[in-house]
């Protein structure tokens, strides 16, 4: 379930130009948590320990998912760091762009929609979706 929710939170393709990047990147971020999550589960973690160990701290996401094996998605730490500054703290009507990164929005949808294509396989060979 937190694959298929993730996947419906993930805006689609993103240009800087379009959209409130305040919004977007809020959307971005569930989706990053729902992922990393799914992942989890599809490791044996239940949705108890989920919401216990992780809460909406991607960046602890992150760190339990590569400790139970995540690969790929470049650029996800550094996206995770820049989402996470105002995700756990629900701080996301103060969101910014990166100074000098006005295109932070695009590239982090892309890197986490990485994250789901490498998500995806652990997922559908657990039984989920």
């Amino acid at each position: 379930m937190f694959f298929a929710n993730g996947e419906g939170f993930l805006p689609g393709d993103v240009s800087g130009d379009r959209g409130d990047a305040r919004e977007i990147c809020y959307a971005i971020a569930i989706a990053t948590e729902l992922a990393l999550k799914a992942f989890l589960v599809a490791q044996g973690w239940s949705d108890d320990r989920c919401r216990r160990d992780v809460r909406h701290d991607l960046e602890k996401a992150l760190a339990f998912a590569r400790a139970a094996g995540l690969k790929g998605a470049p650029g996800l730490d550094g996206a995770i760091a820049v989402l996470n500054a105002y995700y756990p703290k629900h701080a996301f009507d103060r969101f910014v762009v990166p100074a000098g990164d006005e295109a932070f929005p695009a590239r982090a949808r892309a890197i986490v929609a990485d994250l789901f294509a490498s998500v995806r396989p652990q997922v559908e060979a657990s039984g989920g979706r």
